[in-house]
């Protein structure tokens, strides 16, 4: 099993969050505290590596968070976006989110 550093939430279909870059908008497929992947087939025009992220992430339980980052790495499906350090989800959000998600979907893990 894959360690990681960070608590990651996958998302359960009805319930992804959605991202606001511009004028573009994307579903997010999971979050972490550092960062976040976005469904590429979502997009009007895909991301691309490199690219300079700004935006708006509203959570499954309807709080905004201010995004900024750069786009890591990406392919057909979805593109990992790295948040800079100013613009990190904080832990407790995370946590809250996911106990936001296991209210609504008792059987999501």
């Amino acid at each position: 099993m894959e360690q990681r550093s960070e608590f990651r939430i996958v998302y359960p279909l009805p319930a992804r969050p959605v991202v606001t870059l511009g004028t573009r908008r994307a579903s997010v497929l999971d979050l972490s505290e550092r960062g976040m992947r976005v469904d590429q087939r979502s997009l009007e025009s895909p991301l691309a590596v490199g690219e300079r992220v700004v935006g708006v992430l509203r959570l499954a339980q309807r709080k905004d968070h201010r995004v900024e980052g750069s786009v890591l790495r990406v392919d057909e499906l979805s593109a990992v976006v790295q948040f800079d350090d100013d613009f990190r989800v904080v832990l407790s959000s995370i946590f809250q989110e996911q106990r936001f998600l296991r209210s609504r979907f008792p059987d999501w893990r």
